[in-house]
């Protein structure tokens, strides 16, 4: 909305809202008039209360909303808007009494003969008297009123930022972990291509296929059969690799098929599993991936069966847990479980989330949740 629209809008609706008043307190004259007054109409009391509204009151509740934002209230100079806050309060009252003093003997005819207008000096006392209330009552709601869109502004401005900057971490984190995957894969083409040139080219090619997504695919989330899709191709580049050291088992339940993840959430476990288990094994070794729905949750389980020998952490142990731990947390706030550790010599690492299928919108960070 545009300033002059905006401004439009605010005096189009205090107008409104004062002449409501107007018209209501018109008919409350109007019904409870006291015996022994002479009868008025109805027409007759908004014929003194709506003009009243308009040319006093509107323009006042627009002038201190105007200077309750402008006044500064809070901070060193706060002293000083207050100041200016009263001296105005002050000043509109006794403008309010000099106009109704001076206003209302053009209705005089609407009012009761046994009810004259007093002299000047009582007059306007008496004036001051009855409209410093209405006057500091409108002050107040002015006052309030800037100060409640003040703290949804802010609150609606903090929560932009947060999402923005939710939206740069999680585009962070994707920037991180593609350079990361790409690294060990070049590394075990390497390793392959003086070995075996025809199985290095299966292997270029399906490192194309999962580039070719993430570079052309800016969605956050996508559905179950696509990441199995893609894990599969990572993990066929590993088999390649690794040959018959390495066995890949799935569990996928069909009905999960178009729920949504995180884009590449597997692909990162999947490698752990295969870098810091199968690679470390004198045996032959399993990578098992489940997908299951767990009530309304979306459960999903990458094991490995467990290194022979204890050894020393590979190079980039737990940038892959680290960037799913916080992905997480961008996607979906604190309704998200990562648990990892062994369980019957294998080495497990469990998600679960929310079971969905629509998109989900990125949210700020939190602190990720203890290991189990």
């Amino acid at each position: 909305m545009t300033a002059r629209r905006a401004i439009v809008r605010e005096w189009v609706v205090v107008a409104a809202g004062w002449t409501v008043y107007a018209l209501t307190d018109a008919l409350h004259a109007y019904l409870l008039r006291m015996p022994g007054e002479p009868y008025q109409s109805f027409s007759l009391h908004a014929l003194n209360d709506v003009p009243d509204a308009l040319v006093f009151w509107t323009p006042l509740t627009l002038a201190f909303l105007a200077l309750s934002r402008r006044l500064p209230l809070a901070g060193a100079l706060w002293p000083w808007g207050v100041a200016k806050l009263v001296a105005a309060t002050v000043a509109a009252v006794v403008a309010r009494a000099a106009y109704g003093y001076l206003i209302e003997p053009i209705f005089a005819e609407a009012y009761s003969p046994f009810d004259p207008l007093p002299p000047l000096p009582d007059g306007l006392l008496r004036a001051i008297y009855l409209q410093q209330t209405k006057v500091l009552l409108v002050v107040c709601l002015c006052f309030a009123w800037v100060q409640i869109r003040r703290t949804h502004e802010n609150r609606l401005r903090i929560a932009e930022l947060e999402t923005r900057l939710a939206r740069a971490r999680l585009d962070a984190l994707s920037a991180q972990l593609n350079p990361h995957f790409l690294f060990n894969a070049l590394n075990s083409i390497a390793e392959l291509i003086h070995r075996d040139a025809q199985a290095a080219g299966h292997m270029l090619k399906a490192l194309a296929t999962l580039l070719r997504f993430s570079l052309a695919n800016p969605r956050d989330e996508i559905r179950v059969g696509e990441e199995i899709a893609l894990a599969a191709h990572f993990l066929s580049i590993e088999k390649i690799r690794y040959g018959d050291r390495l066995d890949v088992r799935w569990s996928v339940d069909a009905d999960c098929a178009d729920a949504l993840v995180p884009a590449l959430i597997l692909q990162p476990l999947a490698e752990n599993a295969v870098v810091h288990g199968i690679a470390r094994r004198r045996a032959a070794g399993t990578v098992s991936i489940a997908v299951r729905r767990s009530g309304a949750m979306l459960v999903a389980e990458v094991g490995n069966d467990a290194p022979s020998a204890p050894a020393p952490p590979a190079p980039g142990h737990g940038v892959g847990i680290a960037n799913a731990r916080d992905r997480l947390s961008c996607l979906y706030g604190d309704a998200w479980t990562l648990t990892q550790g062994l369980r019957d010599e294998r080495y497990l690492v469990r998600i679960e989330l929310p079971l969905h299928d629509t998109p989900t919108q990125a949210r700020p960070p939190r602190a990720a949740p203890p290991i189990a």
